[in-house]
């Protein structure tokens, strides 16, 4: 039996994310376990305490969840962090 590749990590190019919904997509393919369901929790949260003129705590969520799959999918952060890990043990 092969090995298969860790979910995600520099497996195919991320796509490009234009909208919310591509986001939602990204996330449940190339996210962290369990990063979509955050991310749906999360964003409910901040639109829902969220003035009616001002979606800045939504826009921020959806930057933050952004970012996350960006580290996700690099093999270079991802080396660190792998790294930086190992040497905190």
């Amino acid at each position: 039996m092969s090995a298969q590749p860790e979910h995600g990590r520099g497996t195919t190019p991320l796509p490009e994310i234009r909208t919310v919904d591509d986001l939602r997509g990204v996330l449940s393919r190339y996210g962290f376990p369990g990063d979509r369901e955050r991310f749906e929790k999360e964003l409910a949260a901040a639109v829902g305490a969220s003035p009616v003129n001002d979606l800045e705590g939504a826009a921020a969520v959806v930057r933050a969840y952004r970012h996350r799959v960006r580290i996700r999918n690099s093999p270079e952060i991802m080396a660190a962090l792998e790294e930086a890990r190992a040497g905190g043990s």
